[in-house]
């Protein structure tokens, strides 16, 4: 999903409830430019080094070939996944 020119991808989040078996059940669909790329998952069980942070449960396309780090903030998130978006 390479960008065009100057035209930055467009990536966007919806909220959604995700059974991973444990508590840490906050997630966001991560799309880019309409197509499903990503979902994270909020780190939220005191066992994890990063309780709070979000972490990619799934990566999809061009996302899925890079290890994903832990991120403080979707911010953090979506920039890290424009750079690998743009090829």
């Amino acid at each position: 999903m390479p960008g065009h020119g100057n035209v930055e991808t467009l990536v966007t989040m919806q909220p959604i409830a995700i059974d991973t078996g444990s508590d840490d059940r906050d997630g966001m669909l991560v799309m880019a430019n309409g197509m499903l790329v990503a979902v994270l998952v909020k780190l939220a069980t005191p066992e994890h080094e990063q309780e709070g942070d979000w972490f990619v449960e799934v990566a999809l396309g061009p996302l899925r070939v890079h290890l994903a780090p832990t991120f403080g903030s979707l911010d953090d998130a979506t920039r890290w996944m424009r750079h690998h978006l743009r090829g």
